[in-house]
């Protein structure tokens, strides 16, 4: 799946609105619809705020490890990077 198709995905599903995510992350309330309707993917620390926000995860999996990336906590250095 690509990334754009996955983030549609977990926004449509959360059941929440693109602006209560994107208030939830700590952007501008047109900040998620913007990436929606332009196609864009944000960076891997943001995808992965958006992912926690629609009640899901980002991970990075190996076969000797596993991880869950977190993303950016809202007022955290560099979280305005898109």
């Amino acid at each position: 799946m690509k990334a754009t198709e996955a983030l549609r995905k977990m926004v449509r599903e959360s059941g929440k609105s693109a602006i209560a995510i994107s208030r939830e992350i700590g952007r501008g309330p047109n900040y998620v619809s913007s990436l929606l309707s332009s196609g864009s993917v944000p960076s891997v620390e943001t995808f992965a705020s958006i992912a926690r926000a629609c009640d899901c995860e980002l991970r990075v999996t190996t076969p000797t490890w596993d991880a869950g990336l977190d993303g950016w906590e809202p007022g955290e250095k560099g979280a305005s990077r898109a």
